[in-house]
């Protein structure tokens, strides 16, 4: 009877002690949850302040290329009007050259007749001493004249490069590119890691500027990453061409997005299958095929 009440009493507390296990269990995973929550809830709210001073940046870089464009269109009519002031004043020189020419022709022919008629002596050296002062004249007008198609032609090149820089402000530009080399962790938040070996997956992200001189409408974006060797990462089979060389390249990864003429702000993620190589990698952004922008990062 007394073993009866010993096993009896062992089964309870075996039973107690089972009860106590699971308890502590969930205890511990309720514990590691709110942990958890706490550190991924502090991480968005990082991001999300990070992402409010990027675009503040975004916005005043916007501005200044605004006022930066208006005083260039505001030099190139200065230019346009000092081009034209120019031009009128080379038509009046050559006019006044002709006429002094003329002049000097009619003269000759006066030189030759008084050269005949001796008896006009005094009348032929008032007609050479004009001729010279007019020869002198003309002289100085030609010295005029080259001047002033030197300094036409150096307004010109200073036109035609106003001219291509606001060509230039209407491609639109990736800016602030980040790139982020991460490894997974089980149960746990990514790391950023800079060996080469231990990188699973490379998140890019950067911001499409907003620009008023690009019209709206459907964007192409290619994303080519290299490696050391000069391989492209994660190689697409279908390829996209280069504006500026025309020729074909493959590329990591694609998106098209809609634009507005206002930022865009766009990110890839890069799952990598094999280990990667230590040196120094490239990574380029085209839009519709023209270079926009790029940024190089080093494993270990």
């Amino acid at each position: 009877m007394e073993n009866y009440r010993e096993k009896r009493l062992e089964r309870q507390l075996k039973s107690q002690q089972t009860v106590a296990i699971v308890i502590a269990v969930i205890l511990l995973l309720s514990i590691g949850g709110n942990l958890f929550l706490y550190l991924r809830n502090n991480t968005i709210n990082r991001e999300k302040s990070e992402l409010i001073e990027q675009n503040n940046l975004i916005s005043a870089e916007r501005r200044a290329a605004e006022e930066s464009n208006s005083q260039l269109q505001a030099e190139i009519s200065e230019l346009n009007n000092q081009v034209n002031v120019i031009r009128e004043s080379a038509a009046t020189l050559e006019a006044e050259i002709n006429a002094r020419d003329s002049r000097i022709s009619w003269l000759r022919n006066q030189v030759a007749e008084i050269e005949q008629l001796r008896a006009q002596v005094a009348e032929l050296e008032e007609l050479k001493e004009e001729f010279a002062r007019l020869e002198e004249e003309r002289e100085k007008l030609l010295s005029e004249l080259q001047s002033l198609g030197e300094k036409l032609t150096e307004i010109q090149n200073k036109n035609q490069v106003l001219l291509e820089r606001q060509e230039e402000a209407t491609f639109l530009k990736a800016y602030n590119i980040c790139v982020h080399n991460l490894r997974d962790r089980w149960l746990g938040r990514p790391v950023e890691m800079e060996l080469a070996r231990r990188v699973n997956r490379t998140m890019l992200s950067f911001e499409i500027n907003g620009n008023i001189f690009v019209e709206t409408g459907q964007k192409n974006i290619h994303l080519v990453i290299t490696d050391p060797n000069g391989n492209i990462l994660n190689q697409s089979s279908e390829t996209f061409t280069i504006a500026e060389t025309g020729m074909s390249s493959n590329y990591t990864e694609f998106t098209t997005i809609h634009y507005n003429q206002q930022p865009v702000p766009i990110s890839f993620t890069i799952t990598h299958d094999d280990n990667l190589e230590p040196g120094t990698y490239s990574a380029k952004v085209y839009m519709d095929g023209v270079f926009a922008g790029a940024q190089e990062f080093n494993l270990e």
